[in-house]
């Protein structure tokens, strides 16, 4: 799976879990284009810490992760803003996994079981269904 960044839920998918983060602002290190990266938020999985930043130049972002004040690993993370979280959502589901999603979230007639394994996928990530249907814009 990917490592992404739900921008307006401020989930960081990393290692198949998504991880609420805390919004945070200051410098964030460099970028390897020579820009700033300035943070967006920080988060916590057991005793990782994980900061997420975006360069001001080119608008990459990445992961900094550490353990304890350990340097673990420094990644580049896909960023989904609100009007791309459908996108963040087919690639994690099946066609008609998004369609019942979409469809429910427009109060339209819905495929329940695809519904329920949509529902199933997210949550086994850590995501809750109602978060993401609050969120859609289509």
């Amino acid at each position: 799976m990917m490592t992404a960044y739900l921008e307006p839920l401020r989930f960081l998918i990393y290692n198949e879990r998504a991880i609420k983060g805390e919004k945070s602002e200051g410098f964030g290190g460099y970028c390897s284009c020579g820009g700033v990266m300035s943070q967006k938020s920080w988060h916590v999985n057991g005793n990782i810490r994980i900061l997420v930043s975006e360069c001001e130049s080119c608008w990459n972002a990445m992961l900094t992760a550490f353990k304890n004040k350990d340097f673990i690993e420094r990644r580049e993370v896909r960023v989904f803003k609100r009007n791309e979280l459908t996108d963040f959502l087919s690639e994690i589901l099946s066609q008609a996994e998004l369609e019942a999603i979409v469809k429910r979230r427009n109060g339209e007639n819905y495929n329940y079981n695809a519904f329920n394994r949509a529902k199933k996928k997210l949550e086994k990530i850590g995501i809750d269904i109602d978060t993401i249907l609050s969120e859609l814009i289509f």
